[in-house]
């Protein structure tokens, strides 16, 4: 073999030894990718596995509550800020990692459907609330926006409504949506997540995360719980007094209370017919009595300026469990919707039961 041949002979080699190395980097990549996805698959699935430990868990403290109602043999049933339920959980350590999770009153916050509510003269008052509630938490967030809480409200409402006639001026139906570059009509239903706001003309991503605490969207006619409702919702229902001291009140003890909150709405009622009634004693005629009745005061039996029409309750049925598991440092955020009814009157235990209505994996950098 001629120095030519034998130099052909030593780059093939040297070729081939290059392209076998390659070959094999490539496989050893390939194989620790696979290796990664493969754990994080894996690290995933014992996550979500907790998850559910964490919703049964969630059942089991929901039905022990109702359990202690029910045992205490008393007219109502209550659900309170001060029960085990809505007690903050620290970070529970499982192998792996740890999980964590909080149980949130869904009827402690406004219901959006209910301006939908079969009661007209409720879902009047319901629009109302809404409309304020939009200004107690600063929406729209862009305040150079030429969008107002009146026509967020507006188009809410025409988003749920089944007709197709604008609410308003600035109301928006099927026509509107059509016209745009991505069209659609609107829902003409009820609204069930948060997210199909963003949907809806005028509403931004920043509105939205400004909102998503103290709203839910539960069947129209549900109730608030007055025990649990945030300061900002009571605000917006103007019942005639400051939410902080209808907070104030719940939390006192003696008749009426129970436990943080309530024993009965006619210790709401009472609280807001003394707020409503004059300070002075006595009344000098029948015409002042109905003179003050005209101008807002409540006669007695009645509420005032039917500040407090609604659908109102001391108890709750829908919960929300917020839940995240951190597992070999990848984490796994889910939200389950709970429906715990109340029991009937002559029920045992036995008949508790709980559902899950929807369960939803969400973006783990929305922290518990």
């Amino acid at each position: 073999m001629d120095r030519k041949q034998a130099g052909t002979v030593l780059i093939t080699v040297i070729m081939m030894v290059a392209i076998a190395a390659l070959l094999v980097t490539d496989m050893v990549y390939r194989q620790k990718l696979d290796i990664k996805r493969t754990s994080a698959l894996l690290s995933r699935d014992q996550a979500f596995q907790y998850l559910l430990g964490a919703e049964e868990l969630a059942n089991l403290t929901l039905s022990e509550d109702l359990k202690q109602d029910n045992d205490r043999n008393e007219p109502a049933f209550v659900d309170t800020l001060a029960e085990d339920w809505a007690e903050p959980t620290n970070p529970f350590p499982v192998a792996g990692g740890f999980i964590q999770g909080r149980v949130i009153d869904l009827q402690s916050r406004f219901n959006v459907n209910s301006i939908m509510a079969s009661d007209a003269n409720v879902a009047k008052k319901q629009r109302e609330r809404f409309r304020r509630l939009l200004d107690q938490v600063g929406i729209p967030v862009d305040k150079d926006s030429n969008v107002s809480t009146q026509m967020l409200a507006e188009r809410v409402l025409d988003w749920l409504d089944s007709d197709q006639e604008p609410t308003g001026f600035d109301g928006k139906e099927d026509l509107d949506y059509l016209g745009l570059d991505r069209p659609y009509r609107a829902a003409n239903m009820v609204l069930w997540d948060i997210s199909e706001l963003m949907l809806i003309e005028g509403f931004t991503p920043n509105d939205i995360a400004q909102l998503a605490d103290y709203v839910s969207f539960l069947p129209p006619d549900v109730a608030l719980n007055i025990n649990t409702a945030d300061v900002k919702v009571l605000d917006a229902y103007d019942l005639g007094l400051p939410g902080v001291q209808i907070d104030e009140e719940r939390k006192k003890t003696g008749p009426g209370r129970h436990d943080g909150g309530f024993l009965d709405l006619q210790a709401l009622d009472d609280l807001l017919l003394t707020a409503a009634t004059p300070q002075n004693n006595e009344v000098e005629s029948g015409s002042d009595e109905e003179q003050d009745t005209e101008n807002g005061a409540a006669a007695p039996g009645e509420q005032q300026n039917n500040k407090a029409v609604g659908n109102f309750s001391v108890n709750s049925e829908y919960y929300l469990l917020e839940a995240e598991a951190v597992i070999n440092e990848k984490p796994v955020l889910m939200r389950s919707i709970l429906f715990r009814p109340a029991l009937k009157d002559g029920a045992s235990n036995k008949d508790i039961k709980i559902k899950t209505l929807s369960r939803k994996l969400e973006d783990p950098l929305k922290r518990v």
